[in-house]
């Protein structure tokens, strides 16, 4: 079996916790407990995302495609359950009137690039897209290369000094963690060459706590390849993640609203479980649609 082809249960273990912490950030945030959503300075939703960007970055490493190929699927793979999401999202805004629309903004967004043009995104969760458009396209540059290795190590060291000098330093470090661990998945020894890149992280976290997430993550994404275990319904909520974090965004502030709940109450605790469980449904949905995009 090719190494592309072989499962990582644990990867799917670590897709439910970035899922989880992402979508409980976005909870605290609209009920208010905003003073709720860090720990030791590290944001619950910022580490949700880069633990969707380690495992990216880590599963690249093992796509042996041709670079025009891999980036071809990377997009057909994003694009189609984006596209929708964001209609979904804007058709919700325009009925509502929640946020103000405009055409300009949504071919922007349908892009994927309204991340570096617009300042207020309708369904802000994906700005995600923008950032994985622009790591996509870097790896595609450097697998054009003759040694693809040596651009991602100058990507990698270029993102950690910006990083360090705090230029985006948010940015740049999901940059960082996604680079990293494309590099450590690209040799034989993958675990020992994250617990490597991990340790000079934590050093650097007196500096910038940016680095910590980084470190942290990295020391997931090594653990992660002991397990071998694999729960059906820890499957089956990876399975529909990406879909699931396009859309949550949209049901959970469409049922506060419905409900005309703004505060921690049984009110807003019922309008969460309904967005949740639209959210999970709208995922299956969405996703059987755009594979059927892909097919055809």
């Amino acid at each position: 079996m090719p190494r592309s082809a072989e499962r990582i249960p644990g990867f799917d273990w670590l897709r439910v916790l970035a899922l989880g912490l992402v979508v409980v950030f976005h909870i605290l945030v609209l009920l208010g407990l905003r003073d709720w959503t860090k720990v030791a300075n590290v944001s619950l939703g910022s580490l949700g995302v880069t633990l969707f960007l380690g495992i990216s970055g880590a599963l690249i490493a093992r796509d042996r495609r041709p670079p025009t190929d891999w980036l071809l699927a990377r997009f057909t793979k994003i694009y189609p359950a984006y596209w929708m999401a964001t209609f979904l999202a804007f058709g919700a805004a325009a009925v509502s009137g929640y946020k103000q629309v405009s055409l300009v903004q949504f071919g922007w967004q349908l892009s994927g690039l309204g991340l570096y043009f617009l300042e207020d995104l309708i369904n802000v969760a994906t700005w995600f897209i923008g950032l994985l458009v622009a790591l996509y396209l870097s790896v595609f540059l450097a697998r054009m290369a003759s040694r693809p290795q040596k651009p991602i190590q100058l990507l990698a060291i270029a993102a950690s000094v910006l990083v360090l000098f705090d230029c985006d330093a948010g940015y740049f470090a999901y940059c960082l963690v996604f680079y990293g661990a494309l590099l450590a998945f690209m040799t034989e020894w993958p675990a020992k060459s994250l617990l490597l890149l991990a340790a000079p992280c934590f050093v650097l976290s007196g500096l910038r706590y940016e680095f910590l997430s980084v470190g942290l993550v990295w020391i997931l994404l090594a653990v992660s390849l002991s397990i071998e275990t694999l729960p059906g319904v820890v499957s089956w909520i990876a399975k529909y993640s990406y879909e699931f974090y396009l859309l949550h965004g949209i049901f959970l502030v469409g049922c506060l609203r419905v409900f005309r709940a703004q505060n921690v109450g049984y009110r807003s605790m019922i309008a969460m479980l309904i967005g949740l469980s639209v959210t999970t449904l709208a995922a299956m949905v969405i996703q059987k649609l755009s594979q059927g995009i892909f097919k055809r």
